[in-house]
């Protein structure tokens, strides 16, 4: 029997690291391109800044390791632990759907992440409707907290 440390094991998990990165490195990339188009639509008057830059990437890591995440519960977690998980996601996100802030500009962005999620994690398409649902309600969580920050950074200048 090979023992885990091994030079074939650590040469594999290197390697899955890599991809990891690399996918990672993809996906921030064209989100922060995505999301300065529409930054560049609904507040033309904005131009890029290292504020911005972190603000974009914080969202764009909260989206890959939100999806990762629900993608990993969907798949190892007993259904009532899902259900519960997505009755706490129903509440808070009910509470910012009525906050009223450039609804347009939060739904482009949301729009695109979801597009993304879905191009970069071919698993989402086995989420089950639970899943599917808790998905979308994180994606809602991180896309207002993007865009309040966002928001109060702008107006601050």
């Amino acid at each position: 029997m090979k023992t885990f440390d091994s030079i074939g094991n650590l040469k594999f998990i290197l390697e899955e690291i890599k991809k990891t990165d690399t996918l990672y490195n993809r996906f921030k990339k064209e989100f922060t391109e995505l999301v300065y188009a529409d930054i560049q639509e609904y507040y033309p008057d904005t131009r890029s800044s290292e504020e911005i830059d972190v603000l974009i990437e914080a969202y764009a890591v909260a989206l890959l390791n939100g999806t990762e995440s629900v993608i990993d519960k969907d798949r190892n977690y007993p259904m009532y632990r899902l259900e519960e998980e997505l009755d706490t996601m129903n509440q808070l996100t009910l509470k910012l759907s009525n906050i009223k802030e450039n609804d347009a500009f939060r739904e482009a962005i949301h729009l695109k992440a979801k597009e993304l999620m879905v191009k970069y994690f071919a698993s989402v398409y086995d989420l089950s409707s639970t899943g599917f649902r808790l998905l979308e309600k994180n994606a809602k969580l991180y896309n207002w907290e993007f865009a309040s920050n966002f928001e109060s950074t702008i107006a601050a200048r």
